[in-house]
């Protein structure tokens, strides 16, 4: 029996194909419409958030808004990270953390 080099061998998927939850952060000016303009985007790109964390500023101060994001795909949140980070709402880029369950 031949065997070809490419049977029985598992493919690694690519980055993009993995489907997890994410812990994200981001830096936001604190006044009203942030959020709605976050989870609007996330909207567009089909991905749920499953709650949400917003600590107060002082006055002028970026506020860090906390995230864990339901199963998505690292393609999709990567492409709707990077259209978060263009908002003029936004201070720093966005931290997002892969939630690996064990």
């Amino acid at each position: 029996m031949n065997i070809t080099p490419d049977e029985g061998v598992k493919r690694l998927r690519s980055i993009d194909e993995i489907e997890s939850r994410y812990y994200v952060r981001v830096m936001a000016d604190d006044k009203p419409g942030v959020l709605a303009k976050i989870s609007g985007i996330f909207a567009k790109f089909g991905i749920s958030i499953e709650s949400v964390t917003q600590k107060s500023a002082r006055s002028g101060q970026a506020v860090p808004i906390v995230m864990v994001i339901h199963d998505a795909l690292e393609k999709k949140l990567r492409s709707a990270l990077a259209v978060i980070d263009k908002l003029d709402v936004i201070k720093e880029k966005a931290v997002a953390i892969r939630i690996e369950e064990i």
